[in-house]
């Protein structure tokens, strides 16, 4: 981007939505992985897979709203897209763009040698940068093992709504959005919860997943309420155990007490059961009324 047009998170979303996520890392002069992690980062969805096959048949669903941005995060990014002519220029990182490198190689190092592998002083030498260096970005290991496991939260949570999306009843969102994140969970959850292990990083997380949780237990259950008739606390308590449900498969799928075919079978059995068992049940008893 030039001076006088500077990027901004707004303008990164419009950019990724008009056009392939390649297109506009190769603008930016990024790989697009680079740019994909730096979206997550930033709380910038993305369009999932298959989005622009489905865009060009005229059937790609509407993008989701930007969010606020992240704590401690501004709105304007600062990417610079001038090709480097020489390798000592091209180790010249925005601060965005440092701060999504550190948060890659602690999940590299975590990966590797579990929590107490990722110390400040070996992620900024994988990095190559010196340690006083790397709290320049993130003043305690706590924020950036923090800053971690928010982006993987989020880039789960962003492909679980994205999917669910597709759905075109309950029974289809239901089955989408529980698929999703056990698939997810696969992927991510083992690094996730590594990261819980921290008190400090569980601790930080606790509000903002109960707050997210409440919401979309809420969201559910209205749903519940005005397709099935269920009363309110009926329509409450079933979502809450069918997510709880789905929620303990996730956790020994990624402790790797279940593998993700079996934890599929189960939680859409039974999260499904439910579901019709109680839409019979509330539907009969509307019916005779």
């Amino acid at each position: 981007m030039t001076a006088d047009a500077p990027l901004t998170r707004q303008r990164l979303y419009e950019l990724i939505w008009t056009q392939p996520l390649s297109a506009t890392a190769r603008q930016l002069g990024l790989s697009s992985s680079g740019l994909s992690k730096i979206c997550d980062r930033l709380l910038i969805p993305s369009p999932p897979r298959g989005h622009w096959a489905k865009a060009r048949a005229g059937r790609a669903p509407d993008r989701p709203p930007l969010p606020a941005a992240p704590d401690g995060a501004g709105e304007t990014i600062a990417i610079n897209d001038e090709p480097a002519p020489s390798r000592r220029q091209r180790t010249r990182f925005s601060t965005e763009a440092r701060r999504e490198q550190l948060i890659e190689a602690a999940a590299d190092l975590i990966a590797r040698g579990g929590l107490p592998a990722a110390s400040m002083r070996a992620v900024a030498r994988h990095v190559g940068i010196s340690e006083a260096q790397a709290h320049n970005y993130f003043p305690r290991r706590r924020d950036l093992l923090l800053a971690l496991a928010r982006r993987e939260l989020h880039a789960m949570e962003t492909q679980r709504r994205a999917e669910m999306s597709r759905g075109h009843d309950r029974y289809t969102r239901v089955t989408l959005s529980t698929v999703t994140y056990l698939r997810e969970v696969a992927e991510r959850g083992a690094l996730i919860q590594i990261l819980t292990q921290s008190a400090e990083v569980r601790e930080d997380l606790k509000e903002a997943r109960r707050v997210t949780r409440r919401w979309d237990t809420r969201r559910v259950a209205a749903d519940m309420e005005t397709i099935y008739g269920l009363p309110p606390e009926m329509a409450f308590g079933a979502t809450a155990v069918l997510t709880a449900l789905t929620r303990r498969a996730g956790r020994l799928l990624a402790r790797g007490r279940l593998s993700l075919e079996s934890a599929e079978r189960l939680t859409l059995a039974m999260v499904t059961a439910g579901n019709r068992d109680l839409a019979r049940a509330y539907r009969g008893a509307n019916q005779a009324d």
